[in-house]
């Protein structure tokens, strides 16, 4: 099984799972007859059954939510596609093991293939749960759930039909490229327990659809390597989303520009430099790349690129985590995936990995061709992807050996508390390192000498040009860049990114148990206000960075608004008993409100509500860019 082995920080910010080669998920779309379809200029032939005239192109990207997991694996059984007369169009050709954790902050293109004209109004997803995998972090560990339903069964089957906005239904037209969004929500379909041993983890699926997606993640295009045209600038993939093995799901042209950076057969360029390496490339080669889709043409423009051996090396394993720890060449590695070339198995490991390095290991840096990296630079609280052979010790303890492999580095994250500022550095007392707790760190040996060791109480960020923020035990921050290198400490982390949370991703979850019949203390056209007093009230928090604030300790529930700016994606869930949940979805806030205020007359009630968006502290205002709420008979 084809993996792919590359930077998600943004995802080991969520505490999930640090590997992108993910399993196929959502519309593997066969449609007419097979695959096919364009992209930016990209064409393959017509599926039979399919004309210019009678068909055009679905361009289908899938992402996810965050929600607190290292792990969440199922299979997925079927996709299915509904027009407005009722035709009924199936794009999962077959079951397909799914690690949904691996779409957080990422959106996947799926295809680009042709199928028949017409107004789609709803799809229908169904998830086989009965040999799940889903791990969530307890004490610092990974540690396997158990999975049930609402009324505390073992799970099976479930089917999940989204309907589209009215107002947004799916065009598909003859000879031009539609896009529908997809957005597998974890948070919103999952209630964990960690109190419980094992860990509960109580699922009720949900995922919206839109016409209108807000694209604020990297978009990749997987797929192997069909021509490169240096003169243009441009390649194209026979693309194969996530670890698919065989097929094509259309044709996309990939525009690069002189900026874009490279790394092939793990020798990194830039620009021009890269398209012409590119170009050595054997057709047929895996290739990777992250970047952006126009919303007018739906072309697609590469900021990277990875192709060949620095997508999977045919001859070695591939590990992807965090470093936690480091003794002289031996490298703790948490929260690891491994991928192995003999079988084509990604194996999620529970234990630690011991990396092990040497002077013949290659060393690359994620989005700098520039660098010059030693051994030195992989150290503590390093997000790295190794290529190597794996093992295990006489302990049976999993081992890694790249001593005559490679390493990337990629880009870390660090989240905290400003504690201190100075010209060009901030202070920050650390909450989190990757997504992972502080206690699977051991900082020895990364200063200068032993008192110089990281201290994430004290943890000096250089910060260059970026703005400082505020001293605040309040407001957390998170860096982006990379760690000092091993023994050179302070400072101890470079920064090239900033985020500051209070104006960036804020979740609000909120439950009611079985439900509530009075769970809106307002409920208008403008805004939700939830009643936190209500007895059966079984949870409200707000997730802002690492911080947890609990809401009922808040002077007064927070209104709830849509993002003004938008685009933004309201959606209803409704499930009955032991019938299959239906979702309905609305790009306006005044239509969602108006639904929410019919489906709540009678016996209707709400058991969860979650929302997505900013979260203002001193106004205590929730500006929402999604919002979902479930409710129940």
């Amino acid at each position: 099984m084809p993996c792919l082995f590359l930077s998600d920080f943004l995802r080991r910010c969520s505490h999930l799972t640090r590997w992108l080669g993910a399993a196929a998920l959502l519309l593997a779309f066969g449609a007419c007859g097979g695959g096919g379809g364009m992209s930016g200029g990209g064409s393959t032939a017509m599926p039979q059954g399919c004309s210019t005239s009678t068909c055009g192109t679905a361009m289908m990207t899938l992402t996810d939510a965050t929600g607190d997991f290292t792990s969440y694996t199922v299979d997925v059984t079927s996709i299915n596609l509904t027009k407005k007369d009722g035709t009924v169009v199936e794009t999962l050709p077959a079951t397909t093991r799914v690690d949904f954790t691996r779409l957080v902050d990422l959106t996947e293109l799926v295809t680009a293939a042709t199928i028949p004209q017409g107004e789609y109004v709803s799809a229908t997803m169904s998830v086989d749960y009965t040999n799940a995998a889903v791990f969530v972090e307890v004490n610092g560990a990974p540690v396997q759930a158990t999975t049930v339903d609402g009324s505390g069964k073992p799970l099976g089957v479930v089917a999940l039909t989204v309907t589209l906005d009215s107002a947004h239904h799916f065009f598909v037209n003859p000879g031009a490229i539609a896009r529908l969004a997809l957005d597998f929500n974890l948070a919103a379909s999952n209630t964990v327990d960690t109190t419980r041993t094992p860990p509960l983890v109580t699922v009720q699926p949900f995922i919206v659809a839109t016409v209108v997606p807000s694209d604020t993640k990297d978009i990749r295009v997987r797929g192997t390597l069909a021509s490169v045209d240096t003169m243009a600038a441009t390649f194209t993939v026979n693309l194969r989303p996530f670890d698919n093995q065989s097929g094509s799901q259309g044709a996309v042209v990939v525009d690069t520009t002189s900026t874009t950076t490279f790394e092939i057969n793990g020798a990194p360029s830039t620009g021009a430099a890269g398209i012409t390496a590119l170009s050595a490339v054997a057709s047929g080669a895996w290739v990777v790349a992250f970047g952006t889709l126009s919303t007018t043409d739906h072309s697609f423009t590469a900021t990277k690129v990875l192709a060949g051996t620095s997508v999977e090396m045919p001859s070695m394993d591939g590990l992807i985590g965090v470093v936690t720890a480091r003794t002289g060449d031996v490298l703790t590695v948490h929260g690891a995936t491994v991928h192995s070339h003999g079988d084509g198995f990604d194996r999620f490991s529970i234990k630690n990995v011991m990396l092990t390095i040497a002077s013949g290991t290659g060393i690359t840096v994620d989005g700098q061709p520039n660098a010059m990296p030693t051994l030195a630079w992989l150290s503590v609280g390093s997000a790295i992807t190794a290529f190597g052979m794996s093992g295990t010790d006489s302990s049976g303890n999993p081992t890694f050996d790249a001593t005559s492999g490679r390493v990337r580095l990629e880009v870390s994250s660090v989240w905290g508390f400003p504690a201190a500022t100075a010209t060009g550095q901030v202070t920050l007392n650390v909450q989190s390192f990757d997504g992972l707790a502080l206690t699977a760190f051991n900082f020895a040996g990364t200063g200068t000498a032993t008192a110089s060791d990281s201290k994430p109480a004290m943890y000096v960020v250089t910060t260059g040009t970026l703005p400082l923020p505020a001293v605040s035990a309040t407001s957390a921050v998170r860096y982006l860049g990379l760690v000092q290198p091993f023994g050179s400490a302070p400072p101890d982390f470079n920064a090239n990114t900033q985020v500051d949370f209070s104006g960036t991703f804020s979740r609000l979850d909120v439950g009611f148990g079985m439900g509530s019949m009075t769970a809106f203390s307002t409920l208008s056209a403008t805004e939700l206000v939830l009643n936190l007093t209500d007895p059966m009230l079984s949870g409200a928090h707000l997730t802002q960075g690492p911080q947890i604030i609990d809401m009922t300790k808040l002077a007064a529930s927070p209104p709830i608004v849509p993002n003004a700016s938008g685009p933004d994606l309201f959606a209803i869930e409704a499930h009955s008993g032991s019938a299959p949940s239906s979702i309905n979805v609305y790009q306006s806030f005044t239509d969602f409100e108006s639904a929410l205020m019919t489906k709540l007359t009678g016996t209707t009630k709400v058991s969860r509500i979650v929302a997505i968006g900013s979260f203002d502290q001193t106004t205590n205002t929730f500006t929402a860019s999604q919002i979902g709420v479930s409710v129940s008979d």
